[in-house]
């Protein structure tokens, strides 16, 4: 889902996920509609009668894992949007585009915070403890510049 909402930035299109207009991450920040209404009064009016898939709405992001059924994205929105900002700012040699190091974090961007302590408000984390993005580059290194020893 990240790769896809990423995609206009690393083809040089959009300076940031959310200026695209041709993925869903600008529907997931702010719905214009309620898809799953919309589909519900096209269907019943005919419209869609001759569409040959099922149309789904996007999922719901849950914020947490329950213990009871869940049918969204059992993580948060200000997770997932970290997530594609933080990828996006990685520079890939075999791309084009990615989010310049100027721009702010995505949440400041959009307007939104974090509490204090600086962690997401999901019950999936605990206290002082912060999630690790582990990121393996096979090859060589396309940034020189920034090598340096790994603390010890």
């Amino acid at each position: 889902m990240a790769y896809v909402d990423l995609n206009p930035v690393r083809a040089g299109m959009a300076e940031t996920p959310e200026d695209s207009d041709h993925t869903s991450i600008q529907e997931r920040i702010a719905p214009r509609f309620n898809l799953s209404e919309a589909i519900q009064t096209q269907s019943e009016q005919l419209f869609l009668k001759q569409f040959p898939l099922r149309l789904k709405p996007l999922l719901n992001f849950e914020g947490a894992v329950r213990n009871e059924t869940q049918r969204g994205i059992l993580f948060g929105l200000t997770d997932y949007l970290e997530l594609v900002d933080f990828t996006g700012r990685i520079i890939n040699p075999n791309k084009r585009g990615y989010i310049p190091e100027n721009q702010p974090p995505i949440l400041t961007r959009l307007g939104l915070t974090l509490p204090k302590n600086g962690l997401p408000k999901t019950p999936s984390f605990k206290t002082g403890i912060r999630p690790i993005v582990v990121i393996i580059w096979i090859g060589d290194d396309p940034r020189p510049d920034i090598k340096q020893p790994l603390p010890n």
